[in-house]
């Protein structure tokens, strides 16, 4: 009896452990999803000098430091339709990544980074640069999109197949 019985459960154990592997398989296939999230503004070519030190000094930083983003790029304007445009395309893992501030990293550059405060040595130009940024940001536009990396390049890897996914085979 006892040898039965350890034959059973020792044919369920391997069944089992069998069974698990494939769903495993399955679980690793699944596509990623990312999140990616673009604003875009228009900055004539006679502001664009004053509006990018301003970006990278004061605004940046906030996409730059933020642990949660995976990839950022600001991409300026080469060939087509608006010559002024600016855009800033961020990569998140999830919605909540997208929704979280950006914590600690960007309270250290802050507090090292102070807006100068009236009275202060360069607070004209700090106020100049906030007017002109803030007269082409006001009517920027944010997009959101999501992505299935099984479909992405990424530094010059494809992350999924080229082409259709192959089919399953049925005997499997």
């Amino acid at each position: 009896m006892r040898i039965t019985t350890s034959i059973f459960v020792g044919t369920f154990v391997a069944c089992a452990m069998s069974a698990v592997e494939p769903a495993r398989a399955q679980e690793q296939e699944e596509p990623t999803i990312r999140y990616v999230a673009a604003t875009s503004f228009d900055v004539p070519f006679n502001d664009r000098e004053k509006v990018v030190s301003f970006l990278e000094e004061y605004f940046l930083p906030g996409y730059q430091l933020d642990p949660r983003i995976r990839n950022f790029r600001m991409l300026n304007h080469q060939w087509g339709s608006n010559a002024s445009t600016i855009v800033l395309v961020a990569e998140y893992d999830s919605w909540a990544d997208v929704e979280a501030d950006c914590g600690q990293p960007c309270d250290d550059y802050n507090a090292q980074h102070e807006e100068p405060e009236e009275g202060d040595s360069g607070y004209a130009e700090y106020q100049d640069k906030l007017a002109t940024f803030q007269k082409y940001y006001a009517a920027h536009s944010d997009e959101l999109y999501t992505t299935n990396m099984s479909r992405a390049v990424v530094e010059g890897e494809m992350q999924g197949t080229v082409g259709p996914a192959p089919e399953e085979d049925e005997d499997e």
